[in-house]
């Protein structure tokens, strides 16, 4: 698993995290590759969608070697589509469930709840992007709400919850409020490498209660999917 480098095991049952970074730093990605992670195991995930359908998603995730299951049906990722419905498009066949008011951050969070009941303790449920609902739900106050009762509903059920920021799509007083309302935080960032290419860092910034590396870890994408390498680089 991605992140056993840093957590052996993974993340806790029963955590919620903010994964933080700037546009591009491949926040998806590890997503894609945490939910890959859980199925391996033989657990669920639940992926809400906003700023891709789940067709693309499942096709990126196969460009950078995530062989997400490619099944529409029996597939052990529930989508929640939440993007088809900006372009006009009907239901996407990897769609699980579609929502097409996500400004009603109340429905959403009733829809994310109940389908996670359905999975196996353990299981993961990632929200692309906070940044993406916050489009059709610009209000603050509505943000910190929806975020602070879905972490509680779903790790009372025992499930791992994981929330996508754009850290430069939120005032920086949202993001520090918003990460103390969920037990800890994985910040990514993409730097310039030596030879002209692209690299790719994550950290665990914090998770309350548990012990962890703290200093950021290159991103390798190999032929079975992403894994971390290099050891531990400083800041």
């Amino acid at each position: 698993m991605i992140l056993d480098p840093i957590l052996q095991g993974g993340l806790p049952h029963g955590t919620s995290i903010a994964l933080i970074g700037p546009p591009g730093s491949g926040k998806t990605c590890l997503c894609l590759q945490l939910v890959l992670d859980a199925v391996n195991q033989g657990l669920d995930g639940l992926y809400l969608t906003t700023e891709n359908t789940p067709s693309t998603l499942v096709e990126y995730a196969q460009g950078f070697g995530i062989p997400l299951p490619n099944q529409p049906t029996k597939n052990p990722i529930q989508y929640v589509d939440a993007y088809s419905w900006r372009i006009g498009m009907q239901k996407d066949p990897f769609a699980f469930s579609r929502i097409s008011n996500p400004g009603n951050l109340n429905e959403v969070n009733l829809i994310i709840t109940d389908q996670a009941k359905l999975l196996k303790p353990g299981s993961i449920v990632i929200i692309d992007s906070i940044s993406g609902l916050s489009l059709s739900a610009p209000d603050e106050q509505r943000i910190r709400t929806f975020v602070h009762s879905l972490a509680q509903r779903i790790c009372i059920q025992g499930k791992i919850l994981v929330l996508i920021l754009e850290d430069r799509a939120h005032d920086p007083r949202l993001i520090t409020n918003l990460r103390s309302l969920v037990q800890g935080s994985i910040h990514t960032r993409v730097v310039d490498g030596s030879d002209g290419s692209l690299q790719w860092f994550l950290r665990m910034y914090s998770l309350i209660g548990v012990q962890h590396e703290t200093r950021w870890y290159e991103v390798a994408v190999e032929k079975k999917g992403l894994t971390l390498k290099g050891g531990a680089r400083s800041e």
